[in-house]
């Protein structure tokens, strides 16, 4: 370290334009993506990640022209290097220039990381070049020189990635991520979102399906619609069809979070991204959009059954069924169900699928895709003010409030740009039964009606509760998926 502090501005020159040139594969002056790759592979001995090569690449083009020419290699390198020196010096307890493998044991302990005794001479190991047990700050600046992060949790999510060996002690890149292994965790997770989340806000759901489903000239206000449903129910009457609810949510909101981690991974994949959470945000977006579709289609019979059997409940008493009307039996299900197969057999069950599909791919790419956006701007904000203030430990964990936060601002704005849609959907599905007795030919029919009958307040009937059940909805469904996620160790 004693040499490192007492260079003059020519030998250091003289250094880095050495180091330089040993990664300029092609000797034409810059670093490309593949000389950064080698290099890191050759001073770290570990196989580059593209996550890494990425970020290093990004670190160091300050002209963003995709490659790295000596000037910007330089800064990088002076920067870097002044990086590890302080945090070299912080971990360097004695004062005598070099780490032992407590001082390391006792950073990553404090970065929240419990490693054994094994673990933690391999990774003293990896970085002792010269074998004697100890590391220098000629080692330790050689093999971090080119990782984008200068912590002791980053570089040890490194080594760990990097290090898996097969049977033969051959080294091996794991997967991206841990996706296809823990396929039921993840539908676990979305299923008990979704659960949770729907039965939360029942409530609202029975109120907007029935300002929806009444096609009266004049609207009813929230507070009748709350009167009807009540004197016709009591508080159970606002429950009506929760089951079917459940039965609904449940694996649609598996398919959907299973199928937007899914398409989030291919993407990364296609566009060359070590994480799938690194992906452009156009490419989240498309995911969540596509992770709606898979949803909406495998679930829309089931949701067209539930929307019939609650515009029945919520008929007035003269024309309602003689059921129950506080819930749902198992007779009613399958009576309707044998009614709308009879109708118009299996077609009766996907009135509205167009509409539905169109509808869903805009409201669930904003509301996956601005959520997790808005989540992931607060973690690398965290991340950006840790660093500034030179803290390490863990990776910042979003609060509840945070979560609920997030899932507000994309649950309003997906839900308000798409409920037209949304209405004309509901209809469709909901015609012919006593609470909405008229029928229709196509979609188009169904939106000419609703605007020569209602204007385009028409449109937007029940958008008031759907708001009130949204935003707590998606927060509630947000916040259990993240929980449950951690609490099945796939966060």
């Amino acid at each position: 370290m004693a040499d490192f502090l007492s260079e003059t501005p020519k030998e250091r020159n003289d250094r880095i334009r050495a180091l330089f040139d040993s990664l300029d594969r092609h000797q034409d002056g810059v670093l490309d993506r593949d000389c950064i790759e080698k290099g890191l592979t050759a001073m770290t001995h570990l196989p580059a990640r593209t996550k890494f090569v990425n970020e290093l690449l990004e670190a160091c083009d300050t002209s963003q022209d995709g490659v790295v020419d000596f000037e910007e290699f330089e800064i990088y390198v002076r920067d870097k290097e002044s990086e590890l020196l302080d945090l070299f010096q912080r971990l360097d307890t004695r004062g005598d220039g070099s780490l032992y493998p407590e001082d390391l044991a006792m950073a990553l302990q404090e970065a929240g990381i419990t490693i054994n005794q094994e673990e933690l001479m391999e990774f003293v190991e990896w970085m002792d070049l010269d074998g004697n047990g100890i590391i220098d700050f000629y080692e330790f600046k050689n093999f971090l020189l080119l990782l984008p992060e200068t912590n002791v949790s980053e570089i040890y999510r490194y080594y760990e990635t990097s290090t898996q060996l097969t049977p033969d002690a051959e080294v091996i890149i794991p997967p991206t991520d841990e996706l296809s292994g823990n396929a039921l965790k993840y539908f676990l997770a979305g299923g008990i979102a979704g659960g949770v989340s729907r039965t939360c806000t029942a409530p609202f759901d029975r109120l907007k399906v029935y300002l929806i489903t009444n096609a009266q000239k004049e609207s009813l206000t929230i507070r009748q619609a709350v009167s009807v449903i009540y004197a016709s129910g009591g508080l159970r009457g606002f429950f009506v069809g929760n089951g079917l609810n459940i039965f609904k949510i449940v694996p649609e909101s598996s398919i959907k979070f299973y199928s937007y981690e899914t398409f989030k991974r291919l993407f990364a994949k296609a566009l060359d991204i070590e994480d799938k959470d690194a992906i452009p945000t156009s490419a989240r977006f498309t995911a969540g959009g596509l992770a709606g579709l898979s949803a909406q289609f495998l679930i829309y019979p089931v949701e067209t059954l539930k929307t019939r059997i609650m515009s029945i409940q919520s008929a007035p008493p003269s024309v309602a069924s003689t059921s129950n009307p506080s819930r749902v039996s198992h007779s009613l299900i399958l009576d309707t169900m044998k009614q709308m197969y009879n109708k118009a057999g299996l077609r009766a069950f996907w009135p509205g699928l167009t509409l539905g599909l169109v509808g869903v791919f805009p409201y669930q790419a904003m509301d996956l895709g601005i959520y997790e956006t808005l989540k992931l701007s607060y973690l690398h904000y965290m991340d950006e003010n840790n660093h500034q203030h030179h803290r390490e430990g863990p990776k910042q964990q979003p609060s509840i409030f945070v979560l609920w936060a997030c899932g507000m601002v994309s649950g309003s704005i997906g839900a308000t740009s798409v409920y037209p849609l949304n209405v004309i959907r509901t209809r469709l599905q909901a015609q012919g039964t006593p609470a909405h007795p008229r029928t229709y030919k196509s979609p188009l029919e169904a939106a000419q009606v609703t605007y020569r009958t209602e204007g385009i307040r028409g449109f937007y009937k029940g958008l008031g509760p759907t708001l009130l059940k949204v935003v707590p909805a998606v927060s509630i469904s947000y916040i259990t998926y993240e929980w449950t996620k951690a609490e099945l160790g796939i966060a």
